[in-house]
């Protein structure tokens, strides 16, 4: 009787995972100037600091939905002007629908533009972001979090929705990434 060979799959998906293990950790790094500058942060400005419209630097005031787990990676970008918009994006993550309306349900849409954005954010999760502006530039940044492990099993997905005050937001926004 002859002895088995073993089975070429645990390996060639040894391989495969090591392959690809690089690509998985992109976007995990932290950005030093995710805090925001005096004159366009929300917390211990003045109400001209607060009501400028920067045309460089954090605009929002809050996320009302802040959400990074691991999972499929999803890519959304939304300027959020009025609840019917409000409520296209957050169909698009399913379950997690209702917690995303829930969080921005206070938003007075007659004040405030709500900014939705969702990727992938490699191996690390994030546990807060800014949203800053440039121009007509709008970026998403992360705030201080763990640095990621070396190894990488899956992808983390941030989901955040801010809160911006109306006045701060370009006229013709768009999305760095």
């Amino acid at each position: 009787m002859r002895p088995l060979a073993p089975h070429p799959w645990p390996t060639a998906l040894l391989v495969l995972t090591l392959a690809l293990l690089p690509t998985a950790c992109v976007g995990q790094g932290s950005r030093a100037d995710a805090s925001p500058s005096t004159a366009t942060g929300p917390a211990g400005t003045t109400a001209t600091a607060a009501t400028a419209t920067p045309a460089n630097g954090r605009i929002d005031t809050e996320a009302v939905y802040f959400s990074s787990r691991a999972g499929a990676t999803s890519h959304a970008r939304a300027v959020i002007r009025n609840r019917d918009q409000l409520d296209d994006f957050a169909r698009r993550f399913g379950r997690r629908a209702p917690e995303i309306t829930a969080g921005a349900s206070g938003a007075d849409f007659s004040r405030v533009t709500l900014v939705g954005w969702s990727g992938a954010t490699g191996c690390a999760q994030w546990t807060s972001a800014t949203l800053r502006r440039s121009g007509d530039v709008l970026d998403v940044r992360p705030g201080p979090h763990a640095t990621p492990p070396p190894e990488c099993i899956a992808s983390f997905v941030t989901v955040a929705v801010f809160s911006v005050p109306s006045e701060r937001m370009p006229r013709h926004p768009r999305f760095a990434h």
